[in-house]
């Protein structure tokens, strides 16, 4: 064994404060050698050490004390937390209309659940790989404790073999048993064939001046596309798009808001696929959606008895398309006049606010917030009916005694089917907040029972309108006895 402790201009250390003891490098000719001085450096209670090696050697990392390493449990516990993100964020867009401040949209299309599973399952799946993948990349980089721009084993010119035929371990002067004089007894004593000290210098700080032209060009190179996009917001072309793969842009398929394709029938003839015209189908009359059972009639209808049934079957329509068995008529049915109670609804204060929410999101822009009829909505429209440029009816006030008698069944068939210029809201309005809504216009009701307003002409009126006052004809009996009274003395005079 030869040992090199001559010092050249390439590997000698530097001396005083400009430099840094790193540990001590020791070189090994063949990989047992590596291996057996590794094990024999871990028993004597080194911990801060690491082999070099041209190619994988068996048994190097239980020899070093290298431990099975945290990064897969890493990528599981980000995996994990993307499976819930993803779910999570599906579930707060597209089934619920809020969750906390985070708003959301329940979109129902073709009768299918707000929310299943596997639909969501291709959305979910791409958040966890790409979660994944960047914890495995950047977890490995900080577990290795990279990057580093410098190490100075690269300054040492016998390490460069460690690319080719040299096998070494290095030992850190971090490592609380270092001892110098000790760890290069023990390194001949376990087959090192040379031993060289490795040392940093403190005082090369520099970026080599290529570095920094690269970086410079870079960051130039990096404005191009935020300086082109905004050249391009005020700009029109009339040359179409790029499309590197358009299988994704023009596909046969039908989206929701448009027009069904025409299907060929014949040789030339064509007709619309549906005879509505419409590509997204709405409910099938008499079908049940998966956990949508409908089973209290009255809840969903408004209405009691059997009149309930034919109003559900026809898929929530209005009490307009139920027939009078006598003349085929529209009849009104028998309204529930008592607010249902069962597990969707209560009557409580939570309901109460829940109503006053959905009804200054729906209702109030066109009757107003306390119900009055006076919504913005409703004022510019009868702004612009003045000016002839549009054609509105006046929303009705809640107050008039025409809404104020009816039953609470009703009115939730008016806020579900819609009346008269007033369209249906039930595609945007849960039953059970229907029925929130109904509790708050009998609460809204009460409170301005006696309250008072002022009209247009200035003049304090009652927010509640009355029945106007029924008239009262003369009695045809005492008419007649009046005329044959006068007549009578007329014909005694003639004769006098």
């Amino acid at each position: 064994m030869t040992q090199s402790t001559s010092h050249n201009s390439h590997s000698a250390p530097a001396t005083g404060p400009t430099s840094r003891l790193v540990g001590i490098l020791a070189e090994f000719s063949t990989p047992d050698q590596l291996v057996d001085a590794c094990d024999q450096a871990r028993q004597a209670g080194i911990r801060r050490m690491d082999a070099y090696s041209p190619f994988p050697v068996h048994g190097i990392d239980p020899a070093i004390g290298i431990t099975r390493t945290r990064l897969p449990f890493l990528v599981l516990a980000v995996g994990l937390s993307g499976l819930f993100v993803a779910m999570g964020l599906q579930y707060a867009v597209n089934a619920t209309d809020s969750i906390g401040p985070f708003p959301g949209y329940p979109f129902l299309i073709s009768g299918k659940p707000l929310f299943s599973l596997p639909a969501n399952i291709p959305v979910t799946f791409e958040v966890i790989v790409l979660s994944s993948a960047f914890a495995t990349f950047l977890g490995s980089l900080a577990l290795n404790g990279l990057p580093k721009f410098a190490n100075p084993l690269h300054r040492i010119a016998r390490f460069r073999k460690a690319t080719n035929n040299g096998f070494f371990l290095m030992i850190e002067a971090e490592d609380p048993n270092y001892n110098p004089r000790t760890i290069r007894n023990q390194l001949e004593q376990w087959g090192a064939q040379s031993l060289e000290e490795v040392h940093l210098d403190l005082t090369d700080h520099k970026l080599p001046s290529f570095v920094r032209m690269v970086f410079v060009l870079l960051l130039a190179v990096c404005t191009l596309p935020p300086a082109i996009l905004y050249r391009s917001l005020g700009e029109s072309n009339t040359v179409p798009r790029l499309h590197f793969n358009p299988d994704m842009d023009w596909q046969y398929k039908s989206q929701a808001q448009q027009v069904a394709p025409d299907i060929a029938v014949g040789d030339e003839e064509e007709r619309p696929m549906f005879r509505d015209l419409r590509a997204m189908r709405g409910e099938v009359p008499g079908t049940v959606i998966r956990g949508q059972l409908r089973d209290d009639r009255a809840f969903y209808t408004g209405i009691s008895g059997a009149e309930a049934g034919l109003a559900l079957n026809a898929g929530g329509a209005s009490y307009v398309s139920i027939p009078n068995a006598q003349d085929e008529a529209p009849a009104e049915p028998d309204w529930l006049t008592q607010f249902p109670s069962n597990e969707k609804f209560a009557v409580n204060a939570q309901t109460m606010q829940r109503g006053k929410q959905r009804f200054d999101i729906y209702c109030a822009v066109c009757h107003g917030t306390t119900g009055e009829g006076n919504g913005m909505v409703n004022q510019r429209a009868l702004t612009l009916n003045a000016l002839g440029r549009a054609s509105w009816v006046n929303a009705k006030s809640l107050h008039d005694y025409t809404v104020v008698d009816q039953p609470v069944g009703r009115i939730y068939d008016t806020i579900t089917n819609g009346r008269g210029s007033m369209g249906p809201y039930r595609s945007q309005i849960t039953p059970e907040d229907r029925w929130a809504i109904v509790l708050y216009v009998k609460a809204l009701q009460d409170s301005l029972a006696d309250a008072v307003a002022e009209d247009e002409e200035g003049k304090w009126v009652p927010v509640r309108t009355t029945p106007p006052a029924p008239v009262t004809e003369a009695e045809p009996a005492a008419a007649d006895a009046t005329t044959t009274e006068a007549e009578t003395t007329e014909a005694s005079g003639g004769q006098n």
